[in-house]
């Protein structure tokens, strides 16, 4: 993965876990490994890394597997679990997938219009800007 989208999904983890409600923003590449992270609240829901590289490898295998549906049923905009302490949200952009956790309680729709927003605008916006690259 290029340095210059890794930058911007910095920045677009960083704007989604600024938003009320919001508890961590991942984006995770088709591997099921972490490539940016952001976490808004003081005590994290979980803090066992190995837990959280086996969700996001589980999250990445579960979008790879509903995939196998998109010629029937369509391409997948979102997945949103619900839970007990809070609400996950997946959105898949290009090869990755945007992971977040959520209050329950708050308007996951509007949630994921406003993460498509990021990730639409952000990348197009800053496509034709070159980050220098540190030696």
């Amino acid at each position: 993965m290029e340095v210059k989208q890794m930058c911007l999904y910095d920045e677009i983890c960083k704007k989604m876990s600024n938003l009320p409600g919001i508890n961590f923003a991942v984006m995770i590449n088709n591997r099921g490994r972490k490539i940016s992270e952001c976490k808004s609240r003081s005590i994290p829901l979980e803090t066992d890394e190995k837990k959280l590289e086996m969700l996001f490898m589980e999250t990445t295998l579960d979008m790879s597997m509903r995939k196998e549906f998109d010629n029937s049923f369509g391409k997948i905009s979102a997945i949103v679990s619900f839970r007990e302490n809070t609400t996950m949200i997946t959105i898949p952009h290009q090869e990755d997938l945007m992971l977040l956790s959520v209050e329950p309680g708050f308007d996951h729709n509007k949630i994921v219009q406003t993460a498509y927003g990021y990730l639409t605008t952000r990348l197009q916006e800053k496509s034709l800007i070159e980050i220098p690259q540190v030696a």
